[in-house]
């Protein structure tokens, strides 16, 4: 008995094989995660509005009228710092993609990072003002010392 293959299911499968990269021990799989901004756009726009609604807690604001504690007081203030800390713990994710991933001074940087914003989210979920006022002035040392390593001050 002869098996009859269509002339075009035949070419797909050739096509198939010669146009998909080899699975060999040779092959690097290309990594599932692109960087879609560059590192100064994703600065501005993701890490640096969620760390200030962490380091809101410690902010004062003297104006005419006197001083204002900025630090929450609301349950809507108490979840924009569970998002804004939320936001930065998840983000830190893509500082490691291996396109912004520098050398290992990065991933420590990256590593400490995430830890305190971890911590800040926690702290914001029970409402812990001590802990995250630690953990903001912990953030700022955190993101100077990068900078100042990687000459972006």
């Amino acid at each position: 008995m002869t098996m009859r293959f269509p002339l075009a299911v035949f070419v797909a499968v050739v096509a198939a094989a010669v146009g998909s990269p080899s699975m060999g021990e040779d092959a690097a799989p290309t990594p599932p995660f692109q960087p879609y901004v560059d590192m100064k756009t994703f600065m501005e726009h993701v890490l640096t509005p969620a760390a200030k609604i962490i380091w809101s807690v410690n902010a004062a604001v003297i104006d005419e009228q006197g001083e204002h504690d900025l630090s929450p007081k609301t349950d809507a203030d108490w979840e924009q710092i569970v998002s804004g800390a939320a936001t930065l713990a998840e983000a830190t994710n893509a500082l490691m993609i291996p396109q912004r991933a520098r050398d290992p001074q990065w991933t420590f940087y990256v590593q400490k990072l995430a830890e305190a914003a971890n911590k800040a989210y926690v702290a914001a979920e029970t409402r812990d003002l001590k802990t995250i006022s630690e953990v903001s002035d912990r953030l700022d040392g955190i993101c100077a010392a990068c900078h100042r390593h990687y000459g972006l001050e």
